[in-house]
């Protein structure tokens, strides 16, 4: 994976020489140096991966050559940074700037001829160890294959499951007037999930419950969230109750629930339960009437899915035969195929699927990535697979390996970025967009903007089957999710390269080399206020409950993490000197000069300050679930790409050339511009999007 991490600091490094070329006018013939030898490395870096990686030498050289990259990037962002600070200053700083230039512009002189010795004795190692003499580069047709290739937006696969739908369908539309449970239980990868959506989407059951919710549960399940997605899924409430009820206790949630579905029939799935506390923290708000409603829950614990209720029919899921494997091959594999399938093909996909031993993840996932490749390559998998089969099987994780090797660094790069988001967690893929592209992980392609790029990656993703579709509207992917043995994997990986740092709970584990850091469920308020954070962080995401975050939280941000480009801090409150509880984003916020992505939705905000115009990078504001009834000026942001939040007041806008979306905001609340020309652009270009709350209501 490290080859991920060298390809995008490639990409970065042609960028600043193209786009900041007076900056590094001093360091260029340096720093284009330095940029060759990584681009060689870069390319040796998937053979090493690929075909040595039980090789300890290769592990160490890699490593070496990860830090080096982080290190390059680190350089030219800080330099990056002291120089815009400059070009700020005003009156009588300019000969104290002209100094600072200079003296900066030796020592990142130094930095890069520093680095570009260190990667010249790396290569040197790599000649005299032998490391990846085999390399073998992935060829540009295969990546414009990749690229071309379309998803089919095809109804849930249940192949070998037909018997079982029908049994639980029967079960589900029964004359049975009490509300009883369907346990589905088995292995992870057996299709629990896919099996209960099928169900759930159904038109019969559509038309047999007047209420359907789904919620998942996972391991670190909360029941506050888990109240409160089954509410919003039922689609019932106004987008403004929501935002009220998004306050409200447990049991004020608890309550609120059971009134809305007492008296009517209801089909509830809870999704991927392992703990019996679990249900009974749910089993409160389900009304136990007398309307024939029934609950479906998924999980992998036997005792769980038998124990939760008195009246529960248990269905245990079994792997596929030999035959039922092969008919699910041949449906992902050959769907969009492009070649002829002869006997030669068939009898190599047959020796592969076999050694799946009827596990449907592993299979889908073998479908997707030898749907890609041409009947020539298969037999190049299928000597991969014999290389790694342990207990003569293929296990998941060899299978995963196979397909994220095949994948050019930008679609690597952007699936590690999916161990970010909680187990189970259903990702908005609007959402997902605007942080890969803050991240700077997407680059635009010709005509297309780097949203349509993103997005083109994200159904990539899905076509080999490495992430899910949860929901489509128009074609388009809305909602998506990963496999959580697929996530446990990604979550390995991400960590290996500094990738991502995840903390749970009140486990304080900050890493002081990670550039992402991922909370999820904060419990201690003065996390980021630890001494020991790390100051090279480029992504601050927080998960979780609605919490007061005490002290210097955000003055600490602004101290120590420079670098920052992507910071969500949805459903918290600042309590910080200088910040009016309910009312403004803290200043100090507003010097994190570096920002792409400003995550502030359900924070209690009603102003945004003047300072905002500091953050010159900022593509993305979400500032949704909070109300601003005074004027906003936005003029001076020279970056904006997306906008939301529910502007009640008057909204000043100035350079819309990149600005897409505005949301929650409605057209004549728009009524300023910096001149009439980019109001006539502003109504041809920015597409006008209610708040999905409101439209799932």
């Amino acid at each position: 994976m490290v080859d991920a991490i060298t390809g995008y600091v490639v990409g970065k490094m042609g960028d600043y020489l193209i786009k900041e070329a007076s900056m590094l006018m001093t360091v260029r013939d340096d720093l284009e140096e330095l940029k060759t030898e990584l681009t060689c490395i870069h390319c040796y870096l998937r053979d090493v991966e690929a075909r040595e990686r039980e090789d300890e030498v290769s592990k160490e050289w890699t490593k070496m050559v990860l830090d080096i990259a982080y290190d390059v990037e680190d350089v030219l962002d800080t330099y990056f940074l002291k120089f815009k600070e400059r070009s700020q200053r005003k009156g009588m700083m300019r000969l104290a700037n002209k100094i600072g230039e200079k003296k900066d512009a030796y020592n990142i002189g130094d930095d890069i001829r520093s680095l570009k010795r260190k990667l010249l004795d790396i290569t040197r190692k790599r000649q005299a160890y032998g490391i990846g003499r085999r390399f073998k580069e992935v060829t540009s047709w295969r990546v414009r294959q990749l690229r071309r290739a379309r998803p089919v937006d095809h109804e849930e696969l249940v192949v070998g499951f037909e018997d079982d739908v029908k049994l639980l369908l029967a079960k589900l539309l029964d004359d049975e007037g009490e509300r009883y449970i369907i346990s589905i239980f088995g292995m992870g990868g057996l299709g629990k999930t896919a099996l209960a959506r099928k169900l759930y989407n159904l038109g019969d059951v559509k038309r047999r419950f007047e209420y359907r919710a789904w919620t998942y549960v996972s391991q670190d399940y909360n029941t506050r969230d888990m109240l409160l997605r089954i509410i919003r899924s039922l689609g019932v409430a106004s987008g403004e109750e929501l935002e009220r009820i998004k306050m409200f206790t447990e049991e004020e949630l608890e309550a609120y629930l059971h009134d809305l579905l007492d008296g009517r029939r209801y089909l509830v799935v809870v999704d991927d339960i392992w703990k019996q506390d679990a249900w009974e923290s749910l089993k409160r708000a389900l009304p136990c009437n007398h309307g024939g409603s029934r609950v479906i829950i998924t999980t992998r614990i036997k005792a769980v899915a038998e124990g939760v209720d008195g009246r529960v029919y248990v269905h245990k899921l079994r792997f596929l035969t030999f035959e039922e494997s092969w008919k699910l091959f041949e449906q992902k594999a050959f769907m969009n195929f492009q070649w002829v399938v002869d006997e030669d093909l068939h009898r190599i996909g047959k020796v592969m699927v076999q050694k799946c031993d009827g596990l449907p993840l592993a299979i889908v996932l073998l479908a997707g990535l030898l749907s890609k490749k041409r009947p020539n390559e298969w037999h190049e998998v299928c000597a991969s697979v014999w290389r790694f089969l342990k207990d003569n099987s293929i296990h998941i994780s060899i299978v995963f390996d196979l397909s994220l090797n095949e994948l050019h660094y930008e679609l690597k790069l952007c699936f590690l970025y999916l161990s970010v988001f909680p187990e189970d967690y259903e990702i908005d893929v609007e959402k997902l967009i605007h942080l890969l592209v803050a991240e700077g992980f997407i680059q635009e392609d010709g005509e297309m903007m780097m949203e349509d790029v993103a997005r083109r990656y994200i159904e990539e993703l899905i076509d080999i089957s490495l992430v899910e579709a949860v929901r489509r509207e128009r074609g388009k992917v809305v909602f998506c999710r990963i496999h959580d043995l697929l996530r446990d994997v990604a979550i390995k990986k991400a960590k290996e390269i500094n990738f991502v740092s995840l903390v749970y709970n009140d486990h304080h584990s900050s890493s002081t080399t990670c550039r992402r850091e991922v909370v999820h469920h904060l419990m201690d308020n003065n996390y980021l206020c630890d001494r020991r954070v790390n100051k090279r962080m480029w992504s601050f995401l927080f998960f979780g409950e609605h919490k007061v975050m005490l002290g210097s939280y955000v003055k600490t941000t602004n101290l120590k993490l420079k670098l920052l480009r992507v910071l969500n801090l949805r459903g918290l409150l600042f309590d910080c000197e200088g910040y009016i509880p309910f009312m403004s984003l803290p200043d100090v916020i507003c010097e994190l000069i570096h920002l792409r992505y400003l995550g502030v939705a359900d924070t209690g905000l009603r102003h945004i300050p003047s300072l905002i115009s500091n953050l010159q990078f900022l593509q993305t504001l979400d500032a949704s679930g909070n109300r601003f009834e005074g004027m906003t000026d936005l003029r001076k942001l020279t970056s904006p790409r997306h906008l939301m939040g529910r502007f009640i007041g008057e909204l000043l806008i100035g350079d819309v050339v990149n600005f897409q979306t505005l949301r929650s905001i409605s057209s004549y609340q728009c009524t300023r511009f910096c001149s009439a020309e980019e109001a006539c652009i502003v109504q041809s270009k920015i597409r006008f999007i209610v708040d999905r709350r409101r439209s799932h209501a």
